[in-house]
């Protein structure tokens, strides 16, 4: 399609204020937002960051093809603006330990009175999405095979390597700490997730498969054992306890587990993000 019928940032700034105006306007403001259209991902649809005193949210770049709703662009938007009050992004303070987890971005929504503007939007990314992003990217699906294929090699070179935590012992682990809540086994299974450059978080769960996918670097035995354990009690307490923040600390601490807990949170503030970046499997190497 020609550049010129594409959406652009003015049009994508427009709805960014309108849906300001409709929702968000009771917020405090923090940094100037500047939106735009950026790169043309499979996986994600927006993200936001901050340099210096400003404030930058981007969108996939497919959305900017008139095919694509308004709704699925303002859907994206308003997740981003969520975050944007929650402190990450803005200079606000944050209000959240995590982006994500506890369902605060879904419960914010809801609150502001905007869900079903994400509930119209994940129909059809769940319904067109996939066909859309072959039908506008199919060059590019054969090159992205060739390095998945890449990939899958690449960590499974690492998992097996001699000395890696075994999924074996993953899995036993979680059984064990399971049974301090009360379960006979693990309600999940788990899974090494052999995660992209772009994958940061440590663990997801998977409540279609009730599956919790651990990132494959965590095999290395350089990673604490704390480590494992707080992505394997934070399932733990959600399933326990329920999803919010103040339950889970609250089950974590009646167990004598915060300690141990708290020492594998602080190895993630603080080590995790370097760790990934030198240790990562499919980082290039000199």
């Amino acid at each position: 399609m020609p550049e010129s019928q594409l959406r652009d940032a003015r049009w994508l700034d427009a709805r960014l204020r309108r849906l300001w105006d409709a929702y968000f306007s009771d917020a405090p403001a923090g940094y100037p937002i500047t939106v735009f259209f950026g790169r043309r991902a499979r996986y994600r649809y927006g993200s936001i960051y901050s340099r210096g005193r400003q404030c930058f949210i981007t969108v996939n770049g497919l959305f900017a093809h008139p095919a694509v709703p308004e709704h699925v662009v303002d859907a994206t938007l308003i997740h981003e603006l969520a975050h944007y009050v929650h402190g990450y992004g803005s200079g606000l303070r944050k209000l959240h330990s995590s982006p994500h987890r506890g369902g605060v971005i879904d419960r914010e929504l809801k609150q502001r009175g905007c869900w079903h503007i994400e509930e119209r939007a994940a129909e059809w990314r769940r319904t067109r999405w996939p066909d859309f992003y072959v039908e506008q990217n199919g060059h590019a699906l054969e090159h992205r095979a060739l390095r998945e294929e890449d990939g899958n090699a690449r960590w499974s070179a690492f998992l097996e390597a001699p000395g890696m935590r075994t999924l074996e012992e993953v899995r036993h682990r979680a059984d064990a700490l399971a049974r301090l809540f009360g379960f006979g086994s693990a309600p999940f299974t788990v899974e090494w997730l052999p995660a992209s450059l772009h994958r940061r978080g440590l663990s997801y769960r998977m409540r279609s498969t009730q599956t919790v996918r651990i990132h494959g670097l965590l095999a290395d035995p350089r990673v604490p054992d704390e480590v494992i354990d707080y992505e394997l009690l934070y399932w733990l307490a959600t399933e326990a306890c329920g999803p919010h923040w103040h339950q889970l600390e609250q089950g974590l601490k009646q167990r004598r587990l915060w300690a141990r807990a708290s020492r594998g949170i602080r190895w993630r503030r603080k080590v995790w993000a370097g760790f990934l970046a030198e240790h990562h499997p499919l980082r290039s190497r000199k």
